[in-house]
């Protein structure tokens, strides 16, 4: 099976336990993705852990949800995208995201994959709109994390 596979990573001025504490929020992902509308875990949802699951809200349109099928408290997740509206014909896709320090600050970092249906015309659709939306993407979902967490509080323990 093809995967493509898309990442990136940004410097965060906070803690990295500031900065896993907003990102293991699942619920809480439109304070920081600029793509979402709305964001929620889903009813009876772990809040965090293996089975921890969300709803997103896309913008203009769409919806996917997504549910932890690994999960490193304090260090790093995986999201497994199982369904949606309006997204690209996934057979298998995944979100990880995880933290370390860096000095005083943390690095976080992004790595999406996916395989699309249709054989060759689903790789056909990755190199034309697919994956140039998700090198959109990533650097954005980053970009609004650092945003948000360097313009909050800094915790104190």
């Amino acid at each position: 099976m093809h995967m493509t596979h898309i990442t990136g990573d940004i410097h965060i001025n906070a803690p990295k336990e500031q900065v896993w504490d907003i990102l293991a929020d699942l619920g809480g992902i439109k304070s920081f993705h600029p793509g979402l509308t709305d964001s929620y875990y889903q009813p009876g949802s772990a809040k965090r852990g293996i089975g921890a699951s969300r709803h997103c809200d896309l913008k203009p349109s769409g919806s996917v949800e997504e549910t932890a099928v690994r999960w490193e408290e304090g260090e790093s997740y995986t999201l497994r995208i199982h369904d949606g509206k309006n997204v690209p014909p996934f057979i298998l896709a995944h979100g990880t995201v995880a933290v370390r320090a860096n000095g005083s600050g943390t690095v976080a970092s992004m790595v999406v994959e996916y395989s699309l249906k249709f054989g060759p015309l689903g790789r056909l659709m990755d190199a034309l709109m697919v994956r140039r939306h998700f090198e959109k993407v990533v650097p954005a979902i980053l970009g609004g994390l650092k945003k948000y967490v360097e313009s909050r509080p800094a915790t104190t323990a």
